[in-house]
């Protein structure tokens, strides 16, 4: 009986020591478990020096990973409390994740402020010479298009001609070179100031050759045709049918239909794969929104561009305005006030001064090019147009954001790694805006 008592007690005894020894276990695994208190800063550019606060990190740098918006960054320092990461390039804004071996930590957002950079691409003076980027020459160019290949394809205005620009660096005139008209192959073809180009879903060419009052069409082997337009008036019909009073923006859906500014005539046509043209938007030389395309009004609207909901954005050159034509062909503004100005801020507030060319990209936010030498970017999310590039103030200066300078931009097409590429018209060049 004894002996029974004894046995029992006995293992009571080591029950409580293996239970205590688990509770003191699980108390300090307790301890040990990584936590994320604060980030600091919250915002900033590439490569901007995070310090991450919190406990149990460990001080092995083997063990730590740190992701900005899910891109790796570089651990700079480490000790149990506090890491030091570098922010990655193009991180854009999201939360920070830390992991600790295999521990997930998800801290605050971090809010990415891009950085803009401009360079020069191509071109350097006046002129007209076929080459590399840098001995390149260009004579007022104008309007720019990739097609599926990576060639940019450039309308070189005062040349008369459309020049190619290969993914490689190498410039060469495509079409044209001598002003007058003529449909023919390659440079023997002639043109008469053409302004802005589209390419469809074949790598066709389509040009707006703005005193031929006509929109020529140029294959991927450089034959060019008339495809749309004959003297100048205000028809619309078929093909050499329809009539053009200084057509200027071009652009094109994913059908391959096509929109044109039609400048003297102050309105927006349309124009099918079969070469029918009619009136979408616009009638008198004005100001008015409407529900009714035709009801509204224009005043000489330039550049052309289709949003990822398929709207036709125009750029509204003498009302100082961006538009906008939605499928059902309302016509409304988007920003600008009643008198030229440059001013940023929201979209209801901000003003424009003769904007002439517009591109978008993948996140459907709008690039402005206008008198101002500046480029300007309206984000549709937060409904706020900034200046991105440019002082206002005349100049041919690469550099960071607003310490570059422009003179007169026009045409901008992005590619897709969402660079924008410039027409930088008066200084004769093409330049690139890489946002980082």
């Amino acid at each position: 009986m004894i002996k029974s008592i004894y046995k029992i007690g006995l293992i009571a005894m080591l029950y409580f020591i293996v239970n205590s020894c688990s509770k003191n276990d699980n108390s300090d695994n307790d301890t040990y478990v990584p936590t994320l208190s604060a980030i600091a800063p919250n915002s900033g550019p590439k490569t901007t020096i995070v310090t991450i606060t919190g406990t149990n990190f460990g001080t092995d740098l083997n063990t730590v990973k740190v992701f900005f918006n899910e891109k790796e960054a570089v651990v700079q320092s480490l000790t149990n409390t506090v890491i030091e990461a570098i922010v990655p390039v193009s991180a854009y804004t999201g939360v920070v994740k830390v992991m600790v071996n295999d521990i997930e930590l998800i801290g605050p957002e971090f809010t990415y402020i891009l950085t803009v950079l401009v360079n020069t691409f191509a071109g350097s003076d006046v002129g007209n010479i076929d080459g590399t980027l840098e001995s390149a020459n260009f004579n007022y160019p104008t309007g720019l298009a990739f097609d599926s290949e990576g060639n940019l394809y450039v309308v070189d205005n005062v040349n008369h001609s459309i020049r190619k620009i290969t993914p490689n660096g190498v410039v060469s005139t495509f079409a044209g070179g001598t002003q007058g008209f003529a449909d023919d192959t390659g440079t023997a073809a002639k043109f008469n100031y053409p302004y802005f180009i589209a390419i469809d879903t074949q790598d066709n060419l389509y040009v707006t050759d703005r005193a031929n009052h006509k929109i020529r069409k140029i294959t991927p082997n450089g034959e060019v045709t008339t495809f749309a337009g004959s003297t100048e008036g205000n028809d619309d019909g078929v093909g050499t049918d329809a009539k053009f009073s200084l057509p200027y923006g071009i652009t094109i859906d994913s059908n391959n239909t096509l929109y044109v500014s039609d400048v003297d005539n102050h309105n927006i046509r349309k124009i099918t794969s079969s070469g029918e043209v009619t009136t979408l938007a616009g009638s008198a030389q004005g100001f008015a929104d409407a529900n009714i395309g035709t009801e509204a009004k224009f005043n000489f609207p330039s550049s052309l561009a289709i949003d990822k909901d398929n709207n036709l954005v125009v750029a509204d050159f003498n009302n100082n305005k961006i538009r906008r034509i939605s499928l059902s062909g309302k016509v409304s503004t988007l920003v600008g006030g009643t008198t030229a100005g440059h001013k940023d801020g929201s979209l209801t507030e901000a003003l424009l001064n003769k904007p002439i060319g517009i591109s978008i990209d993948i996140n459907n936010d709008i690039y402005i090019s206008s008198y101002n030498h500046t480029i300007r970017k309206i984000n549709i999310n937060n409904q706020q147009i900034s200046t991105i590039a440019g002082n206002l103030g005349q100049g041919d200066n690469d550099g960071i954001g607003t310490d570059t300078s422009f003179n007169r931009p026009f045409g901008l097409t992005i590619d897709e790694d969402n660079t924008l590429y410039i027409a930088d018209t008066y200084n004769h060049r093409i330049r690139t805006i890489t946002q980082e």
